[in-house]
């Protein structure tokens, strides 16, 4: 998996401020799944936790989906649903070009495939 993906996991994790023990467990286990080294994850937390770090769509229509319900994930993983989450996920599913029946979707299935 992109090292882009994977920082706008760590972007998402720290949007409210914090990056708490279960989502750090969420980025942990999707480091080891998509080869993330141990510097290219401590680089992605430097830049998302300077707050300089912007979402990046990627241009992959298939890795956007992916990346969509990665970022559901990440914003359910500490039980907390944060303003600031929300709206940087409002931004990025519009930027997307993924319509509200599809992203509501993509959505479902990742409350199906977690439940």
């Amino acid at each position: 998996m992109d090292q882009d993906v994977f920082l706008n996991l760590l972007i998402m994790a720290a949007a409210d401020g914090s990056i708490a023990e279960s989502e750090l467990g969420l980025l942990a286990h999707r480091a080891a799944e998509w080869g993330i080294t141990d510097e290219q994850f401590e680089d992605a937390l430097e830049k998302a936790a300077s707050g300089r770090a912007e979402l990046t769509v990627p241009n992959d229509p298939a890795e956007r989906k992916l990346l969509l319900k990665e970022l559901v994930r990440m914003m359910a993983a500490d039980g907390k649903l944060s303003d600031s989450e929300k709206q940087l996920f409002a931004v990025f599913s519009s930027a997307s070009g993924i319509g509200d029946e599809e992203l509501n979707r993509l959505i479902d299935e990742v409350i199906g495939d977690d439940s």
